[in-house]
């Protein structure tokens, strides 16, 4: 599915909703404070360049996602820090096991990083640590995992995750 402005307007409300409760019940489920659990909508509209079309709409709405108490750990990294990857600052391609040229966009709190495939402009992968050089993640003794067929799967799992906190 095409992610669309209103559909990630959408899924921002509902998030915020989610977030609001888990806030809330936090400390009476865990016995401690929780951390700044968010998501960030965007300051601007701006056109991002070098992204696929679907990162693009997301980071038109949202700055970053934020979700330190939420399993290890979810996040979607800042628009800036998604597009420096992109020019070299983390992993483009994954050698090994599956082939694929990717924009890391997201982590989590076990070191795993995030991807969306740019040759699709949509598969979602869930890539562990393992070895990079350079741009490439070779992929270890575990493999790559599609954990979404798309973006729009990739946030509402994000969605799922945090109502099962709740």
């Amino acid at each position: 599915m095409t992610v669309t402005d209103e559909w990630i307007s959408g899924w921002a409300g509902r998030m915020d909703a989610l977030c609001s409760t888990f806030m809330e019940r936090f400390a009476s489920e865990f016995g401690y404070p929780p951390d700044e659990n968010r998501v960030t909508r965007a300051a601007s509209s701006a056109t991002v360049e070098d992204l696929p079309d679907d990162l693009v709409t997301f980071y038109r709405r949202v700055e970053q996602v934020s979700f330190p108490d939420v399993g290890a750990g979810l996040f979607v990294h800042p628009e800036g820090r998604t597009v420096a990857g992109v020019r070299g600052g983390l992993p483009t391609r994954i050698a090994g096991s599956r082939e694929d040229s990717v924009v890391v966009f997201g982590s989590d709190g076990g070191g795993a990083l995030f991807a969306l495939s740019a040759t699709d402009g949509s598969t979602v992968y869930r890539l562990p640590p393992s070895r990079v050089e350079g741009d490439v993640y070779t992929a270890g003794a575990v493999p790559p995992e599609v954990v979404a067929p798309d973006l729009a799967g990739f946030l509402s799992l994000l969605e799922r995750e945090l109502a099962t906190m709740i």
